[in-house]
């Protein structure tokens, strides 16, 4: 028997449900209203909530670091596998041997309590436990699990652990970051010095041009093998194609390629070549994204070089799509006057077409200008909102959200580091719920907003995704409607992001039809 491509298959699958379901099946108005009304009345009951956008329809995670999205209960049970060792004091993985005389004692073998102490020394779960701020709680978890997940073969169950929790959570689609031929990449880019007098355009085309001369394809090459090792193996460790398969095969899951902020310009600018190029070579590598803390006195110092060096790039290939941390700051983390601008030249300078966190806004100058800008260009905030409460203590009426939204900036929601937050989606869609009163029909159009502004190919199905009004190809079909018509199916045909976005409508329409509502949290009749 022929064994079925994973992604053929789930293509097929989509494609089903799209001809069968949607977008012909968006939810009756009846099924919309009788749900938006049961949440309403919920909204008191936080675990009734929680239950409820457990199951709802999500469309994507857009902002989501492949390292700090895995639980270190994950981390410590690989390297426990590996043989690997708790260092007590510092409490960190180190390699074998495990000479407990010397403090390192075996994985497998910890008490509960350094093993729940190895846990908060891995995430923001207790940062009193720390002695620290979140913010470089945080920060600092990075380098404690990395040893684990630099393991042969960790990516692969660290894509199966996201891919299934998604999936669990009824989200259709994840862009994770993660950093292909990175050690290399800087190696080249540092073999060329940056020049004393700084650079301009003609600089980074030369610059540019040399690396392409000096060995980048290769690397480029090189990554495009390393991911379709990647692909390969978390796909046939999930069983993806066969009747065992688990349920993240169902999700889709593409890749955007990392730069750190806070190298040299020489590496900085090597690294964006090279994700430009990846990105041209492999459509599985949908974007870019830089990373790194933004208030690092480098990512500071050249925060504007580094947006030139984008937009210089983004005209080259445009595209190539961009997605960038900006404005992850606070009052008191950096001085006033970094708080000014970035947000701004992601989107002016950069071309940014999706700016993570953008917590900032409040303190920009001209930021009602930029606001605007990008709801005209529409430019997607990534609204974090416990990585924000963490990181920078931003939280309540002091987050911009509801700036946003009042705006008409189209919002997502993402869980940015979620293994490390101790979160999920869920919680995310919870948070705004309850802390923001966001209702049924705002939380499901954010949903549709992450779709429409991820960075799969194709069309959107929405030509005015605040409406939810279908392009003209799919505009003449109605909730109920066995198929769409010719013109629609060829539409969707042509279209990954569209059909991900009929599918979830047909999510949306099965959802509110079918939900068990529990009847005791109903309006009550006055």
């Amino acid at each position: 028997m022929r064994r079925l491509n994973p992604r053929a298959a789930l293509s097929a699958v989509l494609l089903a449900l799209t001809g069968a379901l949607a977008p012909s099946s968006q939810a009756a108005p009846a099924d919309t209203a009788r749900t938006a009304a049961w949440f309403d009345a919920a909204r008191d009951r936080p675990p009734l909530v929680r239950q409820f956008l457990q199951r709802m329809p999500k469309g994507a995670d857009l902002h989501s670091h492949l390292s700090g999205a895995v639980y270190a209960e994950s981390y410590i049970d690989w390297a426990a596998q590996a043989g690997y060792c708790a260092d007590t004091t510092k409490l960190e993985l180190v390699a074998p041997p495990c000479v407990e005389g010397e403090g390192r004692q075996r994985l497998a073998t910890l008490p509960n309590a350094t093993y729940n102490a190895l846990i908060d020394r891995m995430s923001t779960r207790n940062l009193p436990f720390a002695g620290k701020t979140g913010h470089d709680q945080f920060f600092d978890a990075f380098a404690v699990f990395g040893p684990a997940s630099d393991l042969p073969d960790r990516l692969v169950s660290m894509v199966a652990e996201l891919a299934d929790r998604a999936a669990a959570q009824h989200t259709r689609h994840l862009e994770l970051m993660i950093t292909l031929q990175g050690r290399a990449v800087r190696k080249l880019g540092a073999t060329e010095p940056w020049p004393s007098g700084g650079a301009d355009s003609t600089e980074f085309a030369r610059r540019r041009q040399w690396l392409l001369d000096h060995g980048l394809p290769e690397l480029v090459a090189q990554g495009r093998r390393e991911l379709d090792t990647l692909d390969a193996a978390w796909q046939q460790t999930q069983a993806c194609g066969t009747a065992q398969a688990r349920p993240g095969c169902a999700v889709s899951v593409r890749w955007l390629q990392q730069t750190t902020r806070t190298g040299p310009p020489e590496q900085v600018f090597a690294q964006l070549v090279y994700a430009f190029e990846l990105a041209r070579a492999d459509r599985r590598v949908v974007g870019l994204n830089l990373v790194a803390p933004e208030d690092h006195p480098v990512a500071l110092r050249d925060y504007r070089l580094q947006m030139e060096m984008i937009g210089f790039l983004s005209r080259l290939a445009p595209d190539v799509r961009i997605a960038l941390h900006a404005g992850e700051l606070a009052l008191g983390l950096v001085p006033p006057e970094h708080l000014r601008h970035h947000i701004r030249d992601a989107v002016e300078v950069a071309g940014a077409h999706r700016i993570g966190h953008a917590v900032d806004i409040g303190y920009e100058f001209g930021a009602i200008e930029t606001m605007r800008r990008m709801k005209a260009r529409g430019v997607a905030a990534e609204v974090c909102l416990t990585s924000n409460d963490v990181i920078l203590g931003i939280k309540g009426r002091d987050h911009p959200l509801m700036t946003y939204l009042a705006e008409g900036v189209p919002v997502v929601f993402a869980s940015d580091d979620e293994g490390i937050s101790r979160i999920d989606l869920s919680n995310e869609y919870q948070r705004a719920a309850l802390t923001y009163g966001l209702g049924y029909r705002q939380l499901k159009q954010i949903s549709r907003n992450s779709l429409h502004h991820s960075f799969l190919p194709g069309e959107s199905l929405w030509r005015q995704p605040g409406e939810a009004r279908p392009v003209a190809a799919c505009a003449r079909v109605v909730p109920g409607q066995a198929r769409p018509s010719a013109a629609c199916r060829t539409f969707l045909d042509g279209s990954e992001r569209a059909r991900q976005q009929g599918a979830l409508e047909a999510d949306f329409e099965r959802f509110e039809r079918e939900a068990d509502l529990t009847p005791e949290a109903a309006p009550r009749k006055r």
